[in-house]
């Protein structure tokens, strides 16, 4: 079997967050599986990820996953009828309300697709698809967001307004999973399951932006209890902190199953956290410095004023 996947760069395995649900339910199953790199082509998020076996081609989430069971190769094997009907919910819940709530961190995000989202899938394209689709990506993403929740189809609302409606949702959403999740270490049934694979992945690029960009260390999560750093960059990354059991549940994936990835997320960690440092040295309190500047100041000051009363005057040859 083989899995066309949308490539990562930087030590990274993809940023797509459709792709690493795919490869993430791959590693928790320990299936043999060969993984491709293709790029999105198309101005639809429509083709990857892709799997291909026995010259059958298989794509979204849903349908390659259902592919995988229908091969002997899903994780649900065993789990009671009770363990499924919560399965199917969890997973719903997760992409109605948390989904489109990142999708628009994201893509909606005017900072965010700048300095973030723009950079890591042009990573992958060529110098002239770069001027143009990532736009066509953005308008498509935004466009999909709006219309996911029937209540919104319906309302004429701007985009800060969705925004704040679609965060709020999916604050909702995490402390729910955050509730159901507790102190166990996978969702069901004690053993991954696909629940685990749909949040791992949605939460990776969200972290990775915060990694990068933001000013918090959430890897300090990976044991403790509660969150006591510095402030996320973003209210729905500083909800995720507030729900440290997910937090610790994505890091004690990716230690597993991506541990370049996880020695690539702390690197941007120590390298924005020494930025932020530096950037900090430049505006403290330093005495000489300080008087130095003063005094010019002062200085500069007087002697304006002396020559506007006439203390000094230019003398003429």
């Amino acid at each position: 079997m083989e899995l066309c996947v949308s490539p990562g760069a930087d030590g990274l395995v993809s940023h797509d967050s459709d792709s690493l649900i795919a490869i993430a339910y791959v590693y928790l199953g320990n299936c043999p599986m060969k993984l491709n790199d293709a790029s999105h082509n198309d101005s639809r998020f429509t083709k990857l990820p892709l799997l291909r076996h026995g010259g059958i081609e298989t794509q979204g989430i849903s349908k390659i996953l259902s592919y995988l069971r229908s091969q002997n190769y899903g994780l649900e094997y065993g789990i009671s009828d009770a363990e499924s009907v919560e399965l199917a919910s969890l997973v719903a819940l997760i992409e109605r309300q948390l989904t489109p709530a990142i999708d628009w961190f994201l893509w909606g995000e005017d900072e965010v697709f700048v300095k973030f989202t723009r950079p890591c899938y042009t990573a992958s394209i060529g110098r002239l698809e770069s001027l143009y689709l990532p736009f066509r990506w953005r308008a498509y993403k935004m466009d999909h967001t709006r219309h996911k929740q029937l209540t919104h189809c319906f309302r004429q609302i701007s985009d800060s307004v969705l925004g704040q409606e679609l965060y709020a949702m999916g604050k909702r959403c995490l402390t729910a999973l955050s509730y159901i999740l507790d102190k166990k270490k996978y969702f069901l049934a004690d053993r991954p399951t696909a629940v685990d694979a749909y949040l791992f992945g949605r939460l990776w690029p969200l972290l990775l932006y915060e990694a990068r960009h933001g000013t918090a260390d959430w890897t300090s999560l990976d044991n403790a209890k509660t969150y006591n750093g510095h402030s996320a960059s973003h209210p729905l990354v500083q909800h995720l902190l507030q729900c440290p059991n997910l937090v610790s549940h994505f890091i004690r994936i990716q230690n597993t199953y991506f541990p370049k990835a996880a020695a690539s997320f702390r690197k941007d960690i120590a390298l924005s956290h020494s930025k932020r440092q530096q950037t900090l040295g430049l505006v403290t309190a330093h005495p000489v410095r300080d008087c130095v500047v003063v005094g010019v100041g002062i200085t500069v000051l007087f002697l304006m004023y002396a020559r506007r009363i006439g203390l000094i005057r230019k003398v003429s040859s």
